[in-house]
């Protein structure tokens, strides 16, 4: 069964990294999905699905040669909640084991818009078809005056010191928007459009699931044109059509890739560049205008202000919470490490020690027993029955050589015993007179 593909972003939270077995599970169940991560941050991970209008995901078929449509969004996120012992916030629902930084699904927040969204860009440019009037609802919502001035069909909008203008709830008179953002990290572009946002982070790392080789040639265009780069190229030129489609995806995911290459693919003044970069002020712009707050919607955008500010503090006690965590962990790995290491020095120091007392105890008996022994009387005296039973054998040996009728094998080994014992009473003799001719000498 095929139909109209649509994204559905949501965030995996977990503690101790387990965010990070969800690529695994979909990978084994074959869901195609967009996976966003920060090696800074394992405990949070970014999924983004593609479901049907019934919100059942896109799978690859049993026999991997076609998407097709699998099971529904709210079984593949509980799923993911139990093998992440975490939880998963995914368009309206909420499954799972709440975490630290859990989000509250009741808040002015969109969360398929803002799960990545925890941090204060500062700087936001933003391409709109909306009036005057429209800008200042957003300036209400954001409560602060904005900077606006016309643009090809449109206005473009420069705010400073902002919210995470992806994560607002956008006026409907200002979309289609499209929206470029920079803080001191984070860089993002953005397109809202229908209260859904496709929002694509420059600092995350992106891997498309499943990662299987043998169908890859199925899975990546399809995950580039629904999840990817592909859908936000297609999003972008649906709000500003006369941009150059090469151009952009290149300032999207090719090399130098960032807001400044984006704000020239886009036609949009260059002086963008050092404002979002905080470089440089706020650029004087032809027949820009200061637009001030819409005073009838102040109150609400005040709420939401502070909502916003709740939440992006709550995820950043969070943040450095999860990231003490991960110090004390490894200060406790490299405490276990250093104590294993110093075992292995101590059995080593030990066996040397005992090699060295063995060695000594060795070196001990043969000058206390084996020499004085082998120096004693006994020596000269084994030394004379050897070579007398040696010059005995040997001459038993012999009888065959002398009668000329040659010598058998058990005579060559007689012969062989003979001449060993006359060495060894040569040995003998040796270690007898040598330390008494060394005394005389």
């Amino acid at each position: 069964m095929t139909s109209v593909w649509q994204r559905r972003s949501g965030l995996v939270t977990s503690t101790e990294g387990g965010a990070g077995r969800a690529r695994g599970f979909l990978e084994g169940a074959l869901v195609v999905a967009l996976i966003e991560s920060e090696p800074e941050y394992p405990d949070a991970v970014t999924v983004t699905f593609a479901v049907d209008h019934s919100d059942r995901v896109a799978v690859v078929s049993d026999a991997r040669d076609e998407i097709v449509t699998g099971p529904s969004l709210g079984e593949v996120a509980e799923r993911l909640a139990e093998v992440c012992g975490g939880q998963v916030i995914v368009g309206g629902l909420v499954v799972g084991t709440e975490t630290e930084a859990s989000h509250d699904p009741g808040d002015p927040f969109d969360p398929e818009i803002g799960v990545v969204n925890a941090y204060v860009p500062d700087r936001s440019v933003v391409f709109t078809r909306g009036g005057l009037s429209a800008i200042g609802e957003l300036a209400a919502a954001i409560g602060r005056p904005v900077l606006a001035a016309p643009h090809r069909d449109g206005h473009l909008v420069l705010v400073t010191d902002g919210p995470a203008l992806s994560a607002l709830e956008w006026p409907v008179s200002l979309q289609p928007v499209l929206l470029i953002e920079q803080g001191a990290a984070y860089p993002a572009v953005a397109v809202i459009d229908d209260g859904r946002g496709h929002l694509h982070t420059w600092d995350a790392d992106a891997t498309i699931v499943p990662a299987d080789p043998s169908v890859d040639a199925l899975v990546r265009p399809f995950a580039d044109g629904v999840l990817g780069s592909g859908a936000l190229v297609a999003q972008i030129l649906a709000v500003q059509p006369d941009v150059d489609d090469v151009e952009l995806r290149a300032a999207i995911e090719g090399a130098g890739a960032g807001p400044e290459a984006l704000v020239k693919a886009l036609g949009l003044p260059e002086e963008l560049v050092g404002f979002l970069a905080h470089g440089d002020d706020v650029p004087q712009l032809e027949d820009a205008r200061l637009v001030q707050l819409d005073h009838l919607g102040h109150a609400l955008a005040r709420a939401v202000t502070d909502a916003s500010a709740q939440m992006t503090g709550s995820v950043r006690e969070h943040t450095e919470q999860m990231r003490e965590r991960a110090e004390q962990r490894a200060e406790q790995m490299r405490e276990r490490a250093e104590q294993r290491a110093e075992q292995v020095r101590e059995r080593a120091d030990a066996a040397r020690v005992r090699a060295e007392s063995a060695f000594d105890a060795a070196e001990t008996f043969t000058e206390e027993v084996v020499v004085p022994i082998r120096q004693s009387w006994w020596t000269p005296a084994a030394a004379a029955i050897e070579a007398s039973v040696g010059g005995f054998l040997l001459y038993r040996a012999g009888r065959g050589a002398r009668a000329e009728t040659g010598t058998t094998a058990g005579e060559r080994v007689v012969a062989v015993v003979g001449a060993l014992l006359l060495v060894d009473a040569v040995v003998n003799t040796v270690v007898f007179a040598a330390p008494r001719l060394k005394r005389d000498l």
